[in-house]
């Protein structure tokens, strides 16, 4: 199963995500832009906790992927590295691939999953994106990776998952000042929702951060999609490291050929 069924309670999640609830109260957020890429794009929800193998596995077989299927991970580092599964590393933060058998996976808790798929070949791609690695630049990283591999940036659709809006992105100056040169990344601290913990802090705009890089990098605009939904505001649908803390639980966000 990689659409949502009938019968199911669907939630809008912005920039075309959808968080669906079956009868049976499985749940997941589906990435449906890249469905006619022939990819499936899901995330989990609150209900697992990606820290645990068998509960993502669990997950997964709930909503008709074989266990048989290889199951690609790396050890984040909130780095740039986007390797392939067969790479000798496991410290990245991002997996592209381009065969039918395996299902990349990233963990993240208010850090965005970022899907990258070719729409005219087999190819795709799912990075771990946190202000570190955006900063660093692991969004062209993703896209040079691909494009060594024969994808065009034209033919490349993006879809950038749930994760800390700018409501809830409290940053202090060192990290602000290295997005200062980034168009809408950093904002005035009266749009924050929380209560701030510094005096000099602001918001930080981390959808503004990866659309402005994927630009760079060549994507077109009309092929990129931003979920607007806050990670941390919504705890009926999220895990957040902002909100839970450190050792908290982590969603998984997974993508696969479409068997």
């Amino acid at each position: 199963m990689t659409r949502a069924p009938s019968g199911a309670a669907t939630v809008e999640l912005g920039g075309g995500f959808i968080h669906v609830r079956r009868p049976d109260g499985q749940a997941a957020v589906f990435v449906p832009h890249l469905q006619s890429a022939g990819v499936a794009g899901m995330m989990s929800p609150r209900t697992v906790n990606a820290r645990n193998a068998d509960e993502v596995r669990a997950w997964l077989a709930a909503w008709g992927f074989a266990p048989s299927r290889a199951l690609a991970q790396v050890d984040q580092v909130h780095g740039t590295d986007v390797v392939p599964p067969s790479a000798s590393t496991r410290q990245a933060d991002g997996l592209f691939a381009d065969g039918d058998d395996v299902i990349l996976s990233v963990k993240a808790a208010d850090c965005a999953p970022l899907w990258f798929a070719d729409m005219s070949a087999n190819r795709f791609a799912l990075v771990h994106a946190g202000w570190r690695g955006v900063a660093d630049g692991i969004v062209g990283a993703a896209v040079t990776a691909l494009t060594a591999s024969g994808s065009s940036t034209a033919e490349l659709a993006v879809a950038v998952g749930p994760h800390l809006q700018r409501c809830c992105f409290e940053v202090g100056p060192e990290v602000a000042e290295r997005f200062a040169g980034v168009p809408g990344a950093v904002v005035a601290p009266d749009v924050l929702t929380i209560e701030r913990a510094r005096d000099d802090s602001v918001a930080l705009n981390l959808s503004a951060a990866i659309a402005a890089r994927l630009h760079e990098a060549g994507i077109r605009d009309e092929q990129t999609f931003v979920a607007t939904a806050c990670t941390r505001c919504h705890p009926e649908y999220f895990h957040s490291y902002r909100r839970n803390g450190a050792g908290g639980p982590l969603m998984a966000a997974i993508a696969a050929r479409r068997a």
